[in-house]
């Protein structure tokens, strides 16, 4: 510029736009510098009534349209902007939070500000609610029918650690339907609803996080049981029957509770999020990346999961009559690929500790880069389960374990009855997996739970431990090794069920700590 401006204003195109410029969808990469000049381009089209979307694709490679599995998605996007254009779909207006009366504050709860915006929004027919750079302070929000949130760079909501700003309401949590908190981004029986990135929703939980662990020290020191709903706290983000919802490079952290949690939701796509919450310098507990409950064909790609729980979790009830009820579902056709699991979790793919049926689950060409499990299966005594047609395919990287089937019986309670829930896990493949690992793991379920079609194949592990603890002799091993041999294969009996268990030995390793 400094030696030609001619040329570089000739070539500039924020000084080509007018009136008659064609609408633009941006697709960028994670790296910054591919985005320059992005948003001045859009204020400029803004000013002037032309439409224009904004999609980020969270990772640092820059022809990332050309690979799996960011192919599909910069398809969808381009595909679905030209769809707007050129068949004249009607394109929902924006409400820019700070254009309505929403200031850029960190320190003031505006609760009652944003939803105004958003409620504005259904009364106009919809709209999408942006929120620009900077930190906004909220309670629980909920998003209406026609509504959409777009976080634009550096922009932030933060959830208050005021459990008196999440309104008790009609709720779902682990496996029941309750009275429970709001979460701090609602929205009940909103098609079509969708959170784009590449801003930030922090649920600020660090104070909650504190009550948890405050309350279980209580708990041992009075030697008396603990719930996970004894300490108040809320979800990050709460849909419930929200079909054709998509989480699109959002990023969310710091959870009091589940970051994301989904319930009878059909048709749903998360891709290209990053889920984080910490060990250090206080643990998030139970602060799942992805909980899927009573959901159906679902897609989760190109994700980094990192929280201190299980990364990508499917539920859908729990107890003895829960296989009855109309509240509970199952969880079917679920897609899980091109994700990294990072070092934090306790499960990789986790089915239950509320599940009382999963069916044509597939977790392929993913990463895994921590000590937990990559498939775990948790089996309540009190709950009839089936868990069927799981397929796991090439799998690289580092973990705790290859698979983990053990009893689950936290909170267990058979209701009064004389009920004896049996468990059926069939039709399972564990397939191309390349790892390092402590041990190949433990398939060891309850007494009468049924083990049908498990077959391990092409399964290379370098581990600390050569044995596998299998119970079921029908399970099937073809060219599997551990440290270049065959692995040695041994039982575990009740007693040493719950000392495999991944969380029982992390608790006791923290308590240490």
């Amino acid at each position: 510029y400094k030696d030609s401006p001619e040329n570089w204003k000739e070539a500039s195109a924020l000084l080509w736009i007018t009136p008659k410029s064609a609408p633009v969808c941006f697709i960028n990469s994670g790296l910054p510098r591919y985005s320059d000049g992005r948003d001045e381009l859009v204020a400029v089209y803004d000013s002037i009534g032309i439409y224009t979307e904004r999609h980020r694709i969270p990772v640092d490679v820059h022809t990332f349209w050309f690979f799996h599995p960011w192919f599909e998605t910069t398809v969808e996007r381009a595909v679905g902007f030209l769809d707007r254009v050129f068949n004249g779909e009607k394109v929902a207006p924006r409400f820019k939070l700070t254009d309505h009366g929403v200031a850029n504050d960190s320190t003031v709860v505006q609760t009652a500000a944003i939803q105004r915006v958003i409620d504005k929004a259904e009364t106009m027919g919809g709209g999408e609610i942006i929120v620009p750079p900077g930190t906004f302070l909220s309670g629980a929000l909920f998003f209406k029918p026609g509504t959409t949130l777009r976080l634009e760079e550096g922009a932030v909501i933060k959830g208050s650690d005021n459990i008196e700003d999440y309104p008790l309401i009609p709720s779902r949590m682990e496996g029941r339907s309750i009275y429970y908190h709001a979460a701090l981004i609602n929205a009940y029986h909103v098609d079509g609803f969708e959170i784009n990135g590449p801003g930030t929703i922090n649920g600020n939980g660090y104070n909650f996080w504190v009550q948890f662990w405050d309350n279980v020290e209580r708990a041992r020191e009075e030697n008396r049981s603990w719930t996970n709903l004894e300490v108040r706290r809320p979800r990050l983000v709460f849909l419930w029957g929200c079909d054709n919802a998509r989480l699109s490079g959002v990023r969310m952290t710091n959870s009091a509770f589940w970051t994301s949690h989904f319930y009878l939701c059909n048709d749903l796509i998360v891709e290209n999020c990053e889920v984080q919450a910490p060990r250090e310098p206080v643990r998030a507990p139970s602060s799942d990346a992805i909980d899927l409950d009573g959901c159906h064909r679902v897609i989760v790609r190109g994700c980094y999961l990192n929280c201190d729980d299980d990364g990508v979790c499917l539920k859908g009830g729990k107890g003895v009559f829960a296989h009855k009820s109309h509240e509970n579902d199952s969880v079917t056709d679920v897609l899980v690929e091109g994700c990294v699991f990072g070092p934090n979790l306790h499960g990789t793919l986790t089915l239950g500790s509320e599940c009382v049926h999963a069916n044509n689950v597939v977790l392929r060409n993913c990463r895994l880069d921590n000590d937990c499990s990559l498939l775990r299966l948790k089996m309540r005594p009190d709950t009839y389960q089936v868990y069927e047609n799981i397929r796991i395919e090439n799998v690289t990287g580092r973990c705790g374990s290859v698979v983990e089937v053990l009893p689950w019986k936290q909170f267990f309670s058979l209701e009064g009855t004389d009920e004896k829930p049996v468990g059926l896990i069939r039709n399972i493949s564990i397939k191309n997996v390349d790892l390092k690992c402590n041990g190949l793991g433990v398939i060891a379920a309850n007494p009468d739970d049924k083990v049908e079609n498990f077959e391990f194949e092409n399964v290379a592990v370098k581990a600390e431990s050569d044995i596998f603890r299998c119970n079921y002799p029908d399970v099937k091993l073809k060219n599997v090794t551990v440290n270049g041999k065959r692995p040695v294969i041994m039982t575990a009996d009740e007693e040493m069920k719950d000392k495999l268990n991944f969380d029982a030995v992390d608790l006791d390793k923290n308590n240490e700590k």
